[in-house]
């Protein structure tokens, strides 16, 4: 048996290289990784992503907020219950009839719940827009613990990798998407008739007044009627299912922050943002057919901006065509009621009294 000689330099053992090798690999994988997000590309290939999802109009609303040179004074943005409520339109026409003078509405609402997407909109919104007054959020019953899906599609990398990680579950699926997603988005703004994507097409364009709130082809084929009227009985089940879906707080109050910790950063994030360009925040909380309930947690929205209220619907079948979704009779209603309340509250009206101000208004009157 060979003896070792002990003139020989001590080496490593094989034990011992192998968790070197392995931190030199690990090394160079995050680097690179890193590397990606500092990647070029147009923002607009990024929207154009979605085309083929449920949020297909998120395209129309970089449309409406980057190329379209038409001011936006108030924008409506939010979950599915919001953009189904909120017509843009109708708002518009209203606050402009009440001010006496022009008031522009865009709504680049998403469906699904998930505040970092809202503040994702927000940015392209006060980057590309100067005159905004009023941003108006959706708050719904429990803040929502979980972000949006969509969110990794169209945030800048660096939001991602800052966003809040603790007691955050999509965190790690967001940020291991994000290279493969640099490196794509380069591709198709270097070549982008390679990948169908296109310019911003005016013919193609849903417009400055699109509708949210109006029936829609969608881009699978399915066709989604609005205009639907269901009676109690029929919406009653489902309300009831959702109310019983809602999951309380389940860490101590002093706890909040990390439980809903996307709902409470992003939130703060967008005021933020409104307060630096000299705009207001508020929130529209729209009730569960039948169930008006206490929105919890009101106090974290009411030290940012009024919480606008509407609880005189949840008892009109007539005006839902689901549990918490208006159809377009009842969303135009409430547009003209939202118009009527905005009117009377600063910054957008005349009225020095402070009403908006106050931490909770009804649109009811």
């Amino acid at each position: 048996m060979t003896q070792p000689d002990p003139s020989l330099p001590d080496k490593a053992t094989p034990t011992e290289r192998p968790w070197a090798m392995l931190a030199v690999v690990l090394a160079g994988f995050f680097g690179l990784a890193f590397l990606t997000t500092l990647l070029p590309h147009d923002r607009y290939v990024r929207y154009q992503q979605l085309s083929e999802t449920l949020h297909f109009r998120s395209i129309w609303a970089y449309e409406r907020i980057a190329f379209d040179d038409t001011p936006i004074d108030v924008a409506v943005i939010g979950n599915s219950r919001l953009q189904s409520a909120v017509s843009a339109p109708v708002l518009s026409e209203q606050l402009s009839e009440r001010l006496g003078r022009p008031v522009r509405v865009a709504h680049p609402s998403l469906p699904q719940e998930g505040r970092n997407a809202h503040y994702s909109v927000a940015r392209e919104l006060f980057e590309h827009q100067s005159g905004v007054d009023l941003v108006i959020l959706s708050a719904i019953e429990a803040m929502p613990r979980d972000g949006h899906p969509a969110f990794r599609n169209i945030a800048d990398a660096s939001d991602v990798l800052t966003a809040p990680a603790l007691i955050n579950r999509d965190y790690g699926e967001d940020l291991s998407f994000i290279p493969f997603r640099q490196m794509s988005l380069l591709i198709q703004s270097l070549a982008p008739g390679a990948f169908g994507i296109r310019s911003f097409d005016e013919n193609a364009y849903f417009g400055t007044d699109y509708d949210t709130t109006l029936s829609y082809q969608s881009p699978t084929g399915g066709f989604v009627d609005k205009d639907s009227i269901y009676s109690s009985d029929l919406l009653r089940p489902y309300a009831e299912e959702r109310v019983r879906s809602i999951t309380p707080p389940v860490l101590p109050e002093n706890l909040a922050a990390q439980e809903f910790a996307i709902e409470r950063h992003y939130t703060g994030a967008i005021a933020d943002l409104a307060k630096a360009h000299g705009a207001r925040v508020m929130f529209l909380y729209l009730p569960i057919f039948e169930h008006p309930l206490p929105l919890r947690e009101e106090h974290f929205y009411t030290d940012i901006g009024t919480v606008l209220t509407v609880g005189c619907i949840a008892d009109q079948a007539g005006m839902y065509s689901d549990y918490g979704h208006l159809n377009t009779r009842g969303a135009h209603h409430l547009s003209r009621m939202l118009g009527d309340t905005l009117a009377r509250l600063t910054p957008l009206g005349d009225s020095p009294d402070g009403a908006d101000d106050r931490d909770r208004v009804s649109l009811c009157r």
